[in-house]
């Protein structure tokens, strides 16, 4: 939220820093503390963001395998046999796009037996988005306009009331590795959002005075660099991509 206030002065701005995660995610691709890198884009809609994260992706794992040829020759020999197709076929392919509502029936018609149910309002698992990814599509997918129930206060409202303007990047083998999301600029929407979701506005004055006295289209994703590199090398936990891993129940250094 505080790169919004620099994005509405500077146009376009990133940061990168820790992360914390509050909830108890212990899983193969979860930390506890991790690194992000977050751009925030002025005059920017859900369309050039999605465009962006794309591009972003592309980019860097088409400088991997340019620049960094005999460690990759390592990672598909000793860790995973794949993981060069893998990246190529990130940077050669056009993401799938998809709006979440597709993406459910998408998972109600495959017949497949989920642990987790699928229907309309569930937060995407790990399972539904490796199905997307590694047998619908074969290849990376973006997922668009979630429920707002399950997104935060602050992503643009859709017209029709019941989805915002969000997205995630999802991957093979991983999953997610992205999440977006054009931002609120409408100052009564935004109030209304915060009232519905229990957020007291006057503590976010600041974030509020930002549409008051004048705003933009605007929007940002964030990627998270320990599961870009556990997705660039083929490992398998991401625990292994970090020294000192922090995850639940696990900080001792």
């Amino acid at each position: 939220m505080e790169g919004e206030i620099y994005a509405t002065a500077l146009t376009n701005i990133y940061t990168f820093g820790p992360t914390f995660r509050a909830e108890n995610s212990n899983t193969s691709r979860h930390l506890a503390e991790f690194w992000m890198i977050e751009p925030e884009m002025s005059f920017c809609d859900l369309e050039g963001n999605m465009q962006c994260a794309e591009d972003f992706l592309k980019t860097i794992f088409s400088d991997v395998l340019t620049n960094c040829p005999r460690d990759m020759a390592f990672f598909n020999d000793r860790i995973d046999k794949t993981v060069i197709e893998t990246l190529k076929g990130i940077v050669e392919s056009d993401f799938v796009r998809v709006s979440y509502t597709e993406a459910v029936d998408i998972l109600l018609a495959s017949g497949e037996s989920f642990e987790f149910p699928v229907s309309w309002g569930i937060d995407l698992q790990s399972e539904h988005e490796r199905f997307l990814t590694e047998k619908k599509f074969k290849k990376p997918v973006i997922v668009y306009d979630y429920p707002k129930d399950i997104k935060a206060f602050y992503m643009r409202l859709n017209e029709d009331g019941k989805t915002v303007r969000a997205m995630d990047v999802l991957v093979p083998k991983v999953g997610e590795i992205i999440g977006g999301s054009q931002r609120e600029e409408r100052l009564d929407v935004l109030e209304s959002r915060m009232k519905a979701c229990h957020l007291d506005p006057a503590e976010y004055w600041w974030y509020l005075d930002l549409r008051r006295y004048g705003t933009v289209p605007h929007a940002g994703f964030g990627l998270g660099l320990e599961r870009t590199v556990q997705f660039a090398t083929g490992m398998a936990n991401i625990r292994d991509v970090i020294p000192f891993p922090r995850a639940p129940k696990t900080a001792d250094f």
